[in-house]
This record gives structure tokens, sequence and C-alpha cells, in this order.
């Protein structure tokens, strides 16, 4: 009998459990379901999470198809490219030698005025396409 009620306590806790998080959303219809763009928002958070890249990674890369996506480079925010934290926390801040001796890459950097230096990241993405993160520094 003890077994049987610790049983049916312990299956109507994780029913409730799993009950919560859908009561608690649907409590407060007014809220919104999706981060605020408020003083917490960084222009870098839209990378979202990068899976670490090494240099053979890089060196496999040819004749795929590359897009460039900017990043942080809004003129209209005062100190526009004060962000030396963008380079380090990126996927490639010590690959940016084999990026500027991959043909591929350096190609399609260059028709968008960019160089290996502006790298921050560096995606795999489907259809056996690249995305480059970059973010145009000063010095250029």
């Amino acid at each position: 009998m003890l077994k049987l009620t610790a049983l049916a306590l312990l299956a109507g806790l994780a029913t409730a459990s799993a009950a919560l998080p859908s009561y608690a959303q649907s409590n407060f219809p007014g809220t919104p379901n999706y981060p605020s763009s408020g003083p917490d928002h960084s222009c870098e958070d839209e990378m979202g999470h990068m899976r670490s890249v090494n240099a053979f990674d890089i060196q496999g890369i040819q004749d795929q198809k590359v897009f460039i996506y900017p990043i942080c480079e809004d003129p209209t925010v005062p100190g526009k490219n004060n962000y030396g934290t963008l380079f380090i926390n990126g996927n490639v801040n010590l690959l940016r030698t084999p990026i500027a001796r991959n043909v591929t890459l350096m190609s399609a950097l260059a028709a968008k005025g960019y160089d290996h230096n502006d790298v921050v990241s560096l995606r795999f993405a489907g259809g056996n396409s690249i995305y480059l993160y970059v973010h145009q520094r000063d010095l250029n």
C-alpha cells in the first residue's frame, strides 16, 4: 500500500511540474514571450551560439558560397567600433591567419570591403555554405 501511495504521489508531482510552465505563460497573457530589446540588448546577441572551428575546418573551405553578415556596425550608435570583446569572444579569435590564407573566404571578404582582421565568427550552414560575421574596424 505504501509503494502504491508513493508511486501515485510521484506521478502527481511529475504531472504538476510539467504543467506549471504553461500555466505561468498563460497566466500573464499581456507579457510577450520574447527577449526585450531594452538597455540590456547588445548587437553581439544576434550571433547566438557558434560552434568552435579550427584551422583544418578553414583549410577545407573551397569554392563554397560565402555569405557576409556585418554586425554591430550602426553608425548612429556612439563609440560604434568599441567592440574589442566582440573579436575575442568570436569563434575565430586565433584563426585569422588561416582565414587570410583561404582564397574562397578572402575573395568574399574583399568583394564586400572587409579583410581577415574584420572576421568575428564563422558558421557552417546548410547547402554547404559559410556565414562570416564581420565588423569593420577603424584601421581599415
